[in-house]
């Protein structure tokens, strides 16, 4: 009984002196952890080292939405500059049923800068017809606007440039054409020693800007106006 005891006891020591080794064994573990953490903490470092790269391209962003914005500002400058594309072709100024005595003799396409308007500096896009009479020419041309108000807002700016031009000599006077209001405006020009008169007549046909004029008279003038149809 007594060396049952003591076995029993024995292996209760062991058992214990076991169990103290393996806490040992426990503590080297809990260190080696220990030492993975301040690596875990070295890589922080790094993230944080990559943050200022990032706000860098922030910057460049930013550079590049400035760059967008002075594009911006170059296509609205550029718009300034456009006149819209003719929205007919050249039989608007192909007279259907010509006059007596009037024929057709070219046509082409033009633009109001290049037609010796007084007070059309716009490059408005259209189109000349060139119509001959008794040995002398009138000239039925149309020009594409914005709209009926922008048309209208150029035979205004011939007129003023006219009486500013012809302060005592120059004519303007209101005639009907098809219907629409249109101004007649008249001035001396020296041709051949002979100062004779020139006519023009000019009006909004909707949006197109139509003005008739040329060495003929005045009443070849009124022909062909009331002739175009527009």
């Amino acid at each position: 009984m007594k060396k049952s005891i003591l076995i029993v006891l024995l292996i209760t020591l062991l058992a214990a002196a076991a169990g103290v080794s393996g806490c040992l064994g426990g503590d080297d573990n809990g260190t080696n952890v220990s030492n993975d953490t301040p690596n875990a903490t070295n890589d922080t470092p790094n993230a944080t080292n990559n943050t200022p790269n990032a706000t860098n391209n922030t910057s460049n962003a930013t550079n590049n939405t400035s760059n967008g914005t002075d594009n911006v500002t170059n296509g609205t400058n550029n718009t300034s500059n456009v006149t819209p594309a003719a929205s007919f072709n050249n039989s608007t100024v192909t007279v259907k049923s010509l006059p007596s005595g009037f024929e057709l003799l070219a046509l082409r396409s033009v633009t109001a800068d290049k037609e010796n308007l007084d007070g059309v500096t716009d490059a408005l896009n259209g189109y000349s017809g060139y119509y001959g009479v008794n040995s002398t020419n009138v000239y039925l041309l149309a020009f594409q606007t914005a709209d009926n108000t922008s048309a209208q807002g150029y035979v205004q700016s011939m007129i003023d440039a006219h009486k500013t031009q012809y302060p005592n000599s120059g004519n303007v006077s209101n005639v009907t054409v098809n219907g629409h209001s249109a101004s007649m405006l008249l001035k001396p020009v020296t041709s051949g020693g002979t100062t004779v008169e020139r006519c023009t007549i000019a009006w909004a046909s909707g949006d197109k800007l139509v003005v008739v004029n040329g060495p003929g008279t005045r009443e070849q003038v009124e022909i062909l106006a009331n002739a175009s149809g527009l």
